[in-house]
């Protein structure tokens, strides 16, 4: 397998400190971290398709999940992207995280959750894609 290529962004300029350790620690793992930084559904959409990620991560804090992840989707449809895994991190409610399953995003992690869970899932959900 091809080294992964992960697009990690975010939603604010606030609480930083997660997004550069998640990158470190996926970075350490062998893991090619693309940071889009701070970046709309939109602005996201067009680096996976400009960078061929073969993931997405976004850190979300302030934004309202269910809003964002549905935009999100839908940028992708419109640039034919299908099955780009997509996985959230953040402070993210349970009635949202069911909402967003149901969308389609694969990993929901939250602070404390293991880096090496953080590890596994992303390079089990590249490889379950084929890519």
């Amino acid at each position: 397998m091809e080294r992964i290529r992960f697009l990690f962004s975010r939603d604010d300029f606030y609480h930083q400190r997660g997004y550069w350790v998640v990158a470190r620690v996926l970075s350490d793992a062998g893991i090619e971290v693309i940071l889009g930084g701070i970046q709309t559904p939109e602005e996201i959409a067009q680096t996976a398709v400009h960078e061929d990620v073969d993931i997405i991560g976004y850190r979300l804090m302030d934004a309202s999940p269910r809003v964002v992840c549905e935009i999100l989707f839908d940028e992708l449809k419109k640039r034919g992207v299908k099955d780009l895994p997509i996985v959230v991190g953040g402070i993210i409610s349970e009635k949202d995280e069911k909402l967003i399953r149901e969308m389609g995003v694969k990993e929901v992690f939250r602070p404390f959750d293991s880096f090496d869970k953080l590890q596994g899932r992303v390079k089990a959900l590249v490889r379950k894609t084929g890519k």
